[in-house]
């Protein structure tokens, strides 16, 4: 074997032990600055800050889409997920969101 084919092999034997594929690298996630998504709604007994989240949420999505295209705007795969939700005034609740967009 010539010396270029073992170093060839001795790499591939490597990696195939420390577990670095590129396939692993591909499935590394991909983030980019965190993004925020604020909303308000009002409805009774926890509706409102319910309708809330689901709006911000939205609005998160919505603003990563317009930023960095739809391949980010998974709030699932999204990463630092901060929520901060509150009731307001009589019965108008408040949620903001901040999230780091990631895809994979």
């Amino acid at each position: 074997m010539h010396k270029p084919a073992k170093f060839a092999a001795a790499l591939v034997a490597l990696s195939a032990v420390a577990g670095l594929t590129s396939v692993d690298a591909n499935a590394l996630p991909r983030c980019r600055a965190a993004v925020e998504g604020v909303a308000t709604a009002t409805g009774i007994l926890g509706t409102g800050s319910e309708k809330a989240r689901i709006a911000a949420r939205q609005h998160w999505k919505a603003t990563v889409r317009h930023l960095y295209g739809p391949r980010y705007a998974n709030f699932w795969t999204a990463r630092d997920k901060q929520w901060d939700c509150k009731k307001g005034a009589i019965l108008l609740a408040k949620c903001v969101v901040v999230a780091r967009p990631c895809r994979y």
